[in-house]
């Protein structure tokens, strides 16, 4: 995973790149501000490239398309719209991601990728997931509230298109686990 010290961060991600080779590892992430360096490694070194935009159509449509202009190619490329959690943003991810998934379906080549989410880093930058009992005690238990608050925001966005999500809690893990099993179960009977 990146950061935004560009000059640092296409040093280490070459390397990671080169490191690997063959690999065809998930590089997480370049962004339309620094894409040039770690996509020209991730076509050399044979990797994935997850295209990260700001909660936004457009912007997630124009780094595709700046990827696929050089020749990256567009079954490597995942799609990160970045993650709003529960309470703080995940109703505009949803929509975000909602429009980027019925565009692609409908179509558009350059947003007919996977998704990746977050919402395990996302879950835990709210007060709601790390606040002691002590100081909230109407919030309840602070590890089971934890682990709720990822797996609200996780199911939600999981039925609007992710493909691929980030989790940090391991009952969380274990419950959407659980919960794509039990989807994928249902469409087999269908």
């Amino acid at each position: 995973s990146g950061h935004s010290h560009f000059e640092t961060i296409n040093k280490v991600m070459k390397k990671v790149c080169e490191a690997t080779e063959g690999e065809n590892c998930l590089i997480n992430y370049v962004e339309t501000d620094n894409y040039k360096t770690i996509a020209a490694a991730c076509i050399a070194y044979n990797h994935t490239l997850v295209a990260q935009s700001s909660m936004d159509v457009n912007l997630a449509k124009q780094l595709n398309i700046l990827l696929t202009e050089m020749n990256f190619p567009p079954e490597r490329i995942v799609i990160d719209p970045l993650t709003g959690t529960l309470g703080y943003g995940l109703e505009y991810t949803y929509s975000i991601m909602e429009r980027i998934r019925n565009d692609g379906l409908a179509g558009d080549k350059m947003l007919a990728f996977p998704m990746l989410i977050n919402p395990g880093h996302e879950s835990f930058r709210v007060k709601e997931t790390w606040a002691s009992e002590q100081d909230y005690p109407d919030w309840g238990n602070l590890e089971q509230r934890a682990a709720y608050w990822e797996i609200a925001t996780a199911m939600s966005l999981l039925v609007t298109g992710a493909e691929l999500l980030i989790m940090y809690h391991p009952r969380a893990v274990e419950v959407v686990k659980k919960k794509i099993a039990e989807m994928y179960e249902s469409k087999k009977r269908e």
